[in-house]
């Protein structure tokens, strides 16, 4: 007699496994169906983000397409920052780091974030994280000998805001945004590889604290709180001074040259700024409650790190008082900017660099 009850089972699994089969190996999909480790948790949570989200599974059939044969999803996703950051820890932290399932999700939530599971701890950072770094480097950062108009930093200032409030289609790979000079790339990659450093060092650093073990996740908003008089009053909950120092520990814990730890504080510094701005702009198309918070206000975090390192490395205290003036510039023409154009931080598309962007594609007919 057959059970149908089972055979039913049987046939949702079958259909269940059909969405992952155009993405992922038979070896692959069952890890995901059957997980039992930390490495199989993360491969889960990165299949689950490419096929539940249209753009970002075009996305990936692309990549496979021009992969060919050697495709493989799991071998996909960049590992450069997170090796860069474990192989600067001392034996016994490279060692646990080694043990622990880190790498980036390509999702359209924008942050980084540790969380425990029956399986050990998971880091797991958005590459949404990094084209936000990539283009607010672009617009911020002196280019050299490349001469970079307003008008094109002033577009990649607006996609890195678009992105972090998930309206910027997450397409750059089939619909580039602009033709950006190979020399400004590679410094604007070599920057924001590092400032994901930082974050990184950030998540692992809640690990090898212990901040949780009596939490589950680590992840939250920036904010503050103000009193009615207009005077800010800072105050930093447990969770808060967690972040606080994670913050320093992601610099402090690995072994860095002089010049290395000053870059690295350089990254993260710039790194809070380019948050600081985008606060500027989120509280405006959407204030906050007030309410309290997991994570410090992201200047609150810049003034930390920099009183906390000041004195013991070299840092370019003039350089960092004008990157806070530009910052202040920037908020002002944002906030102007959502006042006169609030629907195109609102609507759902791409922005393109200006006079950088020669030829318009149409979605689903050039790609």
């Amino acid at each position: 007699m057959l059970d149908s009850k089972g055979d039913c089972n049987m046939e949702q699994e079958a259909i269940a496994k059909a969405f992952y089969m155009t993405l992922c190996s038979n070896e692959e999909i069952e890890r995901i169906f059957n997980v039992s480790s930390a490495s199989d948790y993360l491969l889960k949570v990165r299949a689950d983000a490419a096929t539940e989200h249209t753009r970002i599974y075009r996305v990936f059939r692309r990549r496979m397409l021009n992969a060919g044969d050697g495709w493989c999803f799991s071998d996909y996703f960049n590992t450069r920052p997170f090796e860069n950051y474990i192989k600067c820890l001392v034996d016994e932290d490279f060692t646990e780091a080694k043990s622990l399932a880190a790498g980036f999700v390509f999702c359209d939530k924008p942050n980084g974030l540790i969380e425990k599971t029956r399986f050990g701890n998971v880091i797991a950072i958005s590459e949404s994280l990094r084209y936000f770094l990539y283009f607010m480097n672009l617009a911020i950062l002196d280019h050299g000998d490349v001469d970079v108009h307003q008008d094109v930093r002033s577009a990649a200032m607006k996609i890195a805001i678009r992105t972090m409030l998930q309206r910027e289609a997450l397409d750059f790979d089939l619909d580039p945004r602009g033709e950006i000079p190979a020399e400004v790339h590679n410094s604007v990659q070599h920057h924001t590889d590092r400032q994901l450093e930082f974050v990184i060092g950030h998540e692992f650093s809640h690990h090898f604290l212990g901040h949780l073990n009596d939490s589950k996740l680590i992840d939250g908003a920036y904010l503050s709180a103000q009193e009615l008089s207009g005077k800010t009053h800072k105050f930093f909950s447990y969770s808060q001074k967690n972040e606080l120092d994670a913050d320093l520990d992601a610099i402090e814990r690995p072994i860095y040259t002089p010049d290395m730890k000053a870059d690295m504080v350089n990254s993260a510094l710039f790194f809070f700024v380019y948050l600081h701005i985008y606060r500027g702009v989120k509280d405006q198309i959407m204030p906050s409650m007030g309410g309290p918070s997991t994570h410090p206000d992201p200047i609150d975090r810049f003034h930390h790190i920099y009183n906390h390192f000041k004195d013991s490395i070299e840092l370019d205290e003039n350089n960092l008082k004008d990157l806070l003036k530009l910052s202040d510039i920037y908020k002002e023409s944002l906030t102007a900017d959502v006042a006169l154009n609030f629907e195109s931080y609102e609507t759902y598309g791409s922005i393109y660099l200006a006079q950088w962007h020669r030829k318009v594609l149409i979605d689903r007919v050039d790609f």
